[in-house]
């Protein structure tokens, strides 16, 4: 799903950066995107959770998850940066 563009049900815009997994359980790191679909200084981590066949997001509000999402993400960006 990586640089998907998804709008949310309050007609706000994200592509997202990155994804990860935990506990069985799927995370993303997205932009928010303005009007003109550029990035925002705004950021937000999604959990994925699917019902039928459906796939939704669900940003994460618990602030013990971010700040471990946070850990994971920098990880990720750290080994983009050294693989390069």
């Amino acid at each position: 799903m990586k640089d998907k563009i998804v709008e949310l049900d309050n007609d706000r815009t994200y592509v997202i950066l990155d994804s990860t997994y935990s506990d069985n359980r799927v995370f993303y790191y997205a932009v928010r995107l303005d009007e003109k679909e550029e990035p925002t200084n705004n950021y937000l981590f999604f959990e994925e959770f699917k019902e039928d066949d459906d796939t939704y997001l669900d940003p994460v509000t618990d602030e013990t998850l971010k700040a471990m999402l946070f850990g994971a993400f920098t990880l990720n960006f750290v080994d983009m940066v050294y693989d390069a």
